[in-house]
C-alpha cells in the first residue's frame, strides 16, 4: 500500500466526479463534483491551486468555486485560453467558464437530451472540444459557434468517454456501455451500413473494438504511441489496445472490427472508473477504481518485476479520477466521492531505479530522520553512524532545496579522506588548528563527520540564515556529540562575512560545497564568499562537489567564473557513484562528453544521475 502522504483538498457535501490540470498553469488544478453523488442536486465546479512545499506540492488552495443548478460528470481546460474551462453536467447541458470572472458562465448549450457524460478539448484542433452522452451521442463544439458542428449516433448504450487523439486531429474514440471502443474519423461522419437509418442509426466508426463483455467505463491514448489505448470498466480489467490495424484518410468508411489487445493488467478488485497514461512516460498508467483505490502500473517491467508499481488507498470511496501533472513528472492527483482531492508528489521515487534504471539524487525527505554510516578504509577502525534531522525551511526559502540529503553530499561523506585533512594534530603556538569551512550545509552531514573523524581540526557548518535551517542544522550537531570543534554560523551567499553582524571567521584552510551549483543565478555571490573566505596561503582549497543531474554547461560556467575571479581548477574528476563497497569510475572532467546529441535525451538524464563532478579550486596568484 501507499506510504505517500497526500496534499489534500476537501470539499464537503459535494462528491467528486473528475479532475483536471491546467495546460497553462502549472499549480492550477479544476474539480468536477456534485451533491448527494449526482444522483439529484445541484453542482460546483472548483478551482484550486497547489502550493509549493519543501521538496514539491505543499498543499492544495481553493481559489474559488462556481454554482450549478444539477450535478458536473467532467471537465476539460480550453487549449486556446488560459482562464477559460467546459463542464459537462448531469440536466444535458455544457457551461464554458471564465476562472477570472465570477458566478455565471460565460456561455452555454443545451443540445444533449441526457446527462453529459464526458467533455474533451482538442490539443491539435484547439479550436474544438467533443462531448458524449448516456444516450450514445457524441457531439463536437467550437467555443465561438451558438450550436454544435457536427453529431454523430456512436452507440445504442451510454457512451462514457469521447476523446480526441492526440496524434491525428480528425480521430476521436469512443467507450460505451456496449462495451465496445469505436474509433471515428471526423473528415467522412456516414450511417454504418449495419444499423437501421430509420429507428436507430449508428454512425459509421472506421473501427469498432469488441473491448468487454460488459460495461467499458473508461479510455485513454498513449500519449506517446500513436493508435495504442488503454481501458477499463466492469470487469475490473485494465487492457492496452494496439489499433495500428485502423484505416484513416478521408475516404469510405470500412466498419473494421478489430484491435489487438496487448495486455492485461489485473489487480482492481471491483470496477474500473478511470485510466490515464502518463504524459510523461510510454510505459505509465494511473487507474481509480470502486475498490476505492488509485493503481499505478507499468506496462513495460523489468524481468521478475510485477506490473503494478503503487497502491494509493488513502480514499475512503470510489476513486473516479486520477490526473498526472503535465509539468511536474511524479505528481498525480486523484478524486473521489469522498469529497477529497489528493495529490500525491514523488509517488515515483522509489521505483525509478527499478524500472527506469535512474539513480536516485535525493535521499531523504523534509523532518525526517536520516542514519549514515561510515565504514573507514582502515578496517581496523570501527564504523561510525551519524543521525541527522532533515530540516524543513520556512515557507519563503523552500526554492533553497535545503530539505533534502544530496548525492553529493553523501558522495563527499564515503570519501572525506580525499579532503587531505591531516590525520594527527599539526598546530602549534604559532600555528593555529586548520579551519574548514561547509557552505550551503544543509542537514551537515559533511561537516559533523569531519567534525568527528578529525577533532583537531576546526569545523564551521553554514547555510543560508533560515530560522528552521539554522535551529535544524545546530540540533544535529548536539545529536552527534560535534559541537566541540563544530559551529553552525548562519550565512547569506555574497554577503560580507566581515561586516556588521557577520559570524563567518576571516579565512579557512578548505572551503567546502557539495551540491550548491545547480543555480547559475546563485553562482556569483557564492564565488564571492569563496573568494572572501578562503585562505590566502598556496595550501588553501576549495572543493566543489555537485552532481551531474546539475547540468555539465552549469557545472562548466562556474568552473569557467572561477578563474575570471583569479581561481584555478587544480583537478576535476568525474566519479560514478555506486552506494556500497564498491567505488565507480573515475575519469577527468570533460564537458563536451556531455554535449546534446551525443545519446538519446532519456539515456543521458538516466546517465548524468549516475556521476558526480568533483573540482578542486586554489589561488591562481599563489
Amino acid at each position: 500500500m501507499d506510504q505517500v502522504t497526500p496534499a489534500v483538498l476537501h470539499t464537503p457535501g459535494f462528491a467528486h466526479s473528475n479532475i483536471a490540470w491546467s495546460p497553462f498553469h502549472t499549480t492550477r488544478i479544476a474539480v468536477a463534483s456534485s451533491a448527494n453523488y449526482g444522483i439529484i442536486g445541484n453542482g460546483r465546479l472548483h478551482v484550486a491551486s497547489t502550493l509549493p512545499g519543501p521538496s514539491g506540492v505543499g498543499g492544495v488552495r481553493l481559489d474559488k468555486f462556481f454554482e450549478t443548478q444539477d450535478g458536473l460528470y467532467d471537465l476539460a481546460w480550453s487549449e486556446v485560453h488560459e482562464n477559460q474551462l467546459v463542464t459537462a453536467s448531469g440536466d444535458g447541458s455544457i457551461k464554458l467558464w471564465d476562472v477570472t470572472l465570477n458566478n455565471f458562465p460565460i456561455c452555454a448549450w443545451q443540445e444533449h437530451t441526457r446527462e453529459v457524460q464526458s467533455v474533451d478539448w482538442s490539443n491539435i484542433k484547439k479550436d474544438q472540444f467533443v462531448s458524449c452522452c448516456m444516450d450514445g451521442s457524441v457531439k463536437l463544439w467550437s467555443p465561438e459557434q451558438p450550436r454544435s458542428l457536427a453529431t454523430l449516433q456512436a452507440h445504442h448504450a451510454c457512451v462514457y468517454q469521447a476523446l480526441f487523439s492526440p496524434h491525428q486531429p480528425d480521430l476521436v474514440a469512443t467507450c460505451s456501455g456496449d462495451g465496445t471502443i469505436r474509433f471515428f474519423d471526423l473528415r467522412s461522419p456516414a450511417f454504418a451500413s449495419t444499423s437501421n437509418t430509420f429507428t436507430s442509426p449508428l454512425s459509421a466508426a472506421v473501427l469498432t473494438v469488441p473491448a468487454a463483455p460488459s460495461e467499458e467505463l473508461a479510455l485513454d491514448w498513449n500519449k506517446y504511441r500513436p493508435l495504442v489505448l488503454a481501458s477499463a470498466g466492469i470487469d475490473k480489467t485494465v487492457k492496452i489496445w494496439d489499433c495500428r490495424m485502423l484505416q484513416l484518410g478521408g475516404g469510405p468508411t470500412t466498419n473494421a472490427i478489430g484491435g489487438q489487445c496487448e495486455k492485461r493488467l489485473s489487480g482492481h478488485e471491483y470496477a474500473v472508473r478511470k485510466v490515464q497514461w502518463s504524459p510523461h512516460r510510454p510505459d505509465l498508467l494511473a487507474t481509480g477504481s470502486y475498490d476505492m483505490t488509485c493503481r499505478i502500473w507499468t506496462t513495460n517491467p523489468p524481468p521478475r518485476i510485477d506490473h503494478l508499481i503503487r497502491i494509493h488507498d488513502a480514499h475512503t470511496e470510489f476513486v473516479v479520477g486520477c490526473a498526472w501533472s503535465l509539468y511536474e513528472e511524479g505528481i498525480l492527483a486523484t478524486c473521489s466521492w469522498d469529497s477529497k482531492l489528493n495529490i500525491l508528489q514523488e509517488i515515483l521515487s522509489s521505483s525509478l531505479g527499478t524500472l527506469y534504471d535512474y539513480a536516485p539524487i535525493v535521499h531523504s525527505s523534509p523532518g525526517g530522520l536520516f542514519t549514515y554510516t561510515h565504514r573507514p578504509q582502515d578496517s581496523d577502525s570501527p564504523s561510525l553512524e551519524v543521525t541527522l534531522s532533515v530540516p524543513d525551511t520556512e515557507t519563503e526559502h523552500w526554492s533553497l532545496h535545503a530539505s533534502n540529503i544530496w548525492t553529493a553530499a553523501l558522495y563527499v561523506a564515503d570519501h572525506i579522506s580525499e579532503l587531505d585533512l591531516p590525520a594527527k594534530e599539526t598546530s602549534s603556538p604559532d600555528t593555529p588548528p586548520l579551519r574548514l569551512i561547509e557552505l550551503g550545509a544543509g542537514s551537515g552531514l559533511p561537516s559533523i563527520l569531519i567534525a568527528k573523524c578529525y577533532p583537531h581540526i576546526n569545523v564551521i557548518a553554514s547555510d543560508f540564515p533560515d530560522a528552521k535551517l539554522i535551529y535544524t542544522l545546530r540540533e544535529n550537531v548536539a545529536r552527534n556529540n560535534a559541537g566541540q570543534n563544530c559551529a553552525v554560523v548562519p550565512h547569506a551567499w555574497g554577503t560580507d562575512p566581515s561586516g556588521a553582524g557577520a559570524l563567518l571567521p576571516p579565512t579557512a584552510d578548505i572551503v567546502l560545497a557539495a551540491d550548491t551549483l545547480w543555480d547559475p543565478e546563485q553562482h556569483a555571490a557564492l564565488l564571492r564568499t569563496i573568494c572572501t573566505v578562503l585562505g590566502r596561503t598556496p595550501a588553501a582549497r576549495a572543493h566543489l562537489v555537485a552532481g551531474l543531474h546539475t547540468g555539465p554547461y552549469t557545472l562548466d560556467a562556474f568552473f569557467r567564473a572561477a578563474q575570471v575571479a583569479g581561481l584555478v581548477l587544480v583537478r576535476a574528476t568525474e566519479r560514478e557513484v555506486l552506494r556500497g563497497e564498491k567505488d565507480g569510475r573515475r575519469r577527468e572532467w570533460d564537458v563536451h562528453r556531455w554535449s546534446v546529441g551525443a545519446r538519446g535525451e532519456d539515456e543521458d538524464e538516466r546517465e548524468r544521475r549516475r556521476w558526480i563532478v568533483w573540482g578542486v579550486l586554489k589561488w591562481g596568484d599563489l
